[in-house]
């Protein structure tokens, strides 16, 4: 008899094949994440593995608060996942654009700050903090020489936070789908939001 334990196994099994379908049978090593590593934030650098676990602990909670939730539960929770994720996947997208830059010469990338240093405010004085790429190569592609260092890592945070929150709320969205079909399929099929469970010794006309 299969455990709960087996359960989960087959639930990251779904999730991973699910998630290579998403990417035209393609080989990725984080579930979604590793695809999408190019629009990842610059800081950290070793953030699209730990997203990995981020989607690993996001799973565990749906499989354990609503591997067994009827589908009305399963729906709310599918609604409320998709519309986390669409949101700030916009914002997140958004604030990427806006609070980073590439150094022309190596490719890099780095992020923005949101205030400027004294010596910045001086030199480009109303342009503050709204400062480009050629801004940036009068200061050798340097943030800290144009951004406060706090305004550089609240901007970093917020970044990793926003790119963490809009995986969780996929992996809400793809669990609990995953969980409630799954059931479906092994013959745990939820009946009808209303209707009444027909008893054991009654006789269905």
């Amino acid at each position: 008899m299969a455990s709960g334990l087996d359960d989960f196994k087959l639930l990251l099994k779904e999730f991973r094949g699910l998630s290579q379908w998403a990417v035209v049978g393609g080989s990725v090593v984080v579930p979604f994440a590793a695809y999408l590593a190019s629009l990842s934030p610059p800081w950290p650098t070793g953030i699209v593995p730990v997203t990995a676990i981020v989607e690993l602990v996001a799973l565990m909670l749906v499989f354990q608060f609503y591997h067994d939730s009827s589908r009305r539960v399963i729906n709310r929770v599918l609604l409320a996942s998709v519309a986390v994720f669409a949101l700030t996947g916009v914002v997140y997208l958004g604030s990427v654009s806006y609070f980073t830059y590439e150094v022309p010469t190596t490719k890099e990338r780095f992020v923005k700050g949101y205030e400027c240093t004294a010596d910045a405010r001086l030199v480009f004085k109303e342009r503050c903090p709204d400062l480009g790429i050629d801004e940036l190569s009068t200061a050798e592609y340097k943030a800290e020489r144009l951004w406060t260092r706090k305004s550089i890592a609240v901007t970093r945070t917020s970044l990793a936070l926003l790119w963490a929150v809009v995986f969780v709320g996929l992996s809400f969205a793809v669990g609990s789908f995953l969980c409630y079909q799954m059931r479906t399929k092994k013959g745990g099929r939820s009946r009808p939001v209303g209707t009444k469970a027909v008893e054991s010794n009654e006789v269905v006309p």
